[in-house]
């Protein structure tokens, strides 16, 4: 989740990075920030598709969790245009206004919407996937590979925006990884997160050698859904997933993080100018500042517990 913030303040701010002088500031602001984001979403989806496929899916229980999702980012988006239009109007428009009525239907999330469409085709993608059998299953794997994984390397080719298709495109894999394949030795893991480090190390090279002759053109390979991002976001959840760890104060706090700290940040544009407030970029202001409250309302309902 902090990645995914990373990438927010990155993002959702009001200078664009690529006018930035090239150094290690937009390196690091472009590499680590703003692509690790991209590799936290992939772990995120990871982490739901992994228990999806240990149990049968139904369309009622994921209408269900759909009605849930719905709801609560309902209370959230009315909450923070309350909070704008008395602390903030400026950044508050209309069209923010109407959206935030029905968010999960009218997109204001990306990622919340995408994951409500998935919700509700995976009974159907489920079953189906299951039906294919072993040969067909990893023949799709190797195509979607083929289509969105290894074209992705190509300024211009074919590729993967931030919506449902990644969601489908990333389960296909997991799950024919999960049900099919043998599992990866920790060793084996380790390489395929190394080579996918070693991609995006080698396309900041190429950015930096364009930026010099003249092309702003960013680290695309970092982008929505590109090779090397799935196999880091994917290596790192497969190296995370080895680790056993059992607390129960460390659950209560994390309980809400998929929800608070993420739709908070990413309501709006913030108004960082990254040239005049580095120190505060660097610092993680905006997102520490963002979690400090969301623990500080964890602590209390982990008091109230304990009374």
């Amino acid at each position: 989740m902090f990645m995914i913030l990373m990438h927010h303040f990155i993002v959702h701010n009001g200078y664009d990075v690529l006018k930035l002088p090239l150094g290690p500031e937009r390196i690091f602001f472009q590499l680590v920030m703003q692509g690790g984001g991209k590799v936290g979403v992939v772990i995120f989806f990871s982490i739901s598709a992994w228990f999806f496929l240990d149990k049968e899916q139904t369309i009622k229980s994921n209408l269900k969790r759909v009605w849930i999702m719905e709801r609560e980012l309902l209370f959230w988006s009315l909450l923070l245009v309350a909070f704008y239009l008395v602390f903030d109007r400026t950044d508050l428009g209309m069209k923010l206004m109407v959206k935030s009525i029905a968010p999960l239907s009218m997109g204001l999330w990306w990622y919340a919407t995408a994951y409500a469409i998935f919700l509700a085709l995976l009974p159907f993608l489920s079953r189906g996937l299951k039906a294919l059998g072993r040969e067909y299953h990893l023949a799709l794997a190797a195509t979607v590979l083929t289509i969105w994984g290894l074209l992705s390397f190509i300024p211009g080719a074919q590729s993967l925006s931030d919506n449902v298709f990644g969601f489908i495109y990333v389960f296909i894999l997991i799950s024919a990884y999960k049900w099919y394949m043998k599992p990866f030795t920790t060793k084996q893991i380790w390489l395929l997160t190394g080579i996918g480090f070693g991609f995006f190390l080698l396309y900041t090279v190429a950015s930096a050698t364009l930026s010099l002759m003249g092309h702003d053109m960013g680290i695309f390979i970092t982008g929505s859904w590109r090779l090397p991002v799935v196999m880091v976001g994917f290596g790192m959840f497969l190296l995370f997933d080895r680790v056993t760890f059992h607390s129960r104060i460390i659950f209560i706090l994390y309980v809400g993080t998929d929800i608070a700290p993420w739709v908070t940040q990413s309501f709006t544009q913030s108004n960082i100018d990254l040239p005049k407030d580095f120190t505060a970029v660097t610092n993680m202001t905006g997102a520490v500042s963002t979690w400090i409250g969301w623990v500080a309302v964890k602590i209390g309902e982990l008091f109230n517990m304990i009374a």
